[in-house]
C-alpha cells in the first residue's frame, strides 16, 4: 500500500478548512478542465489570443457568473454542473479564472511546476493527449502519473474555489462601479491574490 503523499495530506486539510467535499471537488475541477480543453480546441482557428477578444466592460453578467461559480463550491455533487458551466466558458470568463488558478498551482512548493505542466498537457493544450502520452512526456511511471494527476486536479479545484473566486468576488465589489475593462479586472484579481498569499 502506498503512503499518502504530503500533497494529498495538504489537500485533505484544505478541503476540511474550506468545507469542500473531496470527491465533489475532484469531479467539478475535472469537468472544468475538460471544458477548458474543448473550448480552446473549438476556437483555435478563430482566435490567436483569447485575451485580445476581451474588449467590453464587465457588468452584472460577470457578477452573476462569479456568484454562480462560487455557489457551486464543491460541497456536494451537482449533476447539472457540466451543462450549466458550459455557457460561462463561451464568454471566456472561466478561461481567465482557470488561468489564474493554474498560476497558483504552479506556485505550490512540491511539484508545482510538474502539476502545472501535467494539467496543461492533459487538459489545456489545443492538442489532445491521452494519459499515457502525458505520462511519457513527463517521464512518470503509470502509478505515479495517476497519483500526480489526481493531486493536480484537486490543487486546481482548491485554487479556483478556495482562492480565485472569493478574491474575484471581493475585487468585483470594490471596482464594479468604475467601468474597468474585463482584461484589467482579471489582472487586478491576479494582483490581489499575489498580495494576499505573500502576507
Amino acid at each position: 500500500m502506498r503512503t499518502e503523499s504530503r500533497t494529498m495530506k495538504f489537500i485533505k486539510v484544505q478541503c476540511h478548512i474550506l468545507g469542500f467535499n473531496l470527491k465533489s471537488l475532484y469531479e467539478q475541477a475535472k469537468t472544468l478542465l475538460l471544458f477548458y480543453h474543448q473550448v480552446i480546441w473549438a476556437i483555435k482557428n478563430r482566435a490567436i489570443d483569447l485575451r485580445k477578444e476581451i474588449t467590453g466592460t464587465y457588468g452584472m453578467e460577470l457578477n452573476t457568473a462569479l456568484l454562480y461559480l462560487s455557489d457551486l463550491a464543491p460541497t456536494a455533487t451537482c449533476s447539472c454542473f457540466e451543462i450549466q458551466v458550459n455557457h460561462l466558458f463561451e464568454s471566456k470568463w472561466l478561461i481567465e479564472l482557470a488561468d489564474i488558478a493554474l498560476s497558483l498551482v504552479n506556485e505550490y512548493p512540491i511539484f508545482g511546476d510538474e502539476y502545472t505542466r501535467l494539467l496543461q498537457l492533459r487538459f489545456m493544450d489545443a492538442t489532445p493527449r491521452t494519459d499515457n502520452q502525458v505520462a511519457e512526456i513527463l517521464t512518470l511511471e503509470r502509478s505515479t502519473y495517476y497519483e500526480r494527476k489526481k493531486e493536480a486536479i484537486l490543487l486546481f479545484g482548491i485554487s479556483l474555489w478556495g482562492y480565485v473566486l472569493p478574491t474575484a468576488l471581493i475585487t468585483y465589489e470594490r471596482v464594479s462601479t468604475l467601468g474597468i475593462k474585463e482584461e484589467k479586472f482579471f489582472d487586478m484579481v491576479s494582483g490581489n491574490l499575489s498580495q494576499q498569499l505573500r502576507i
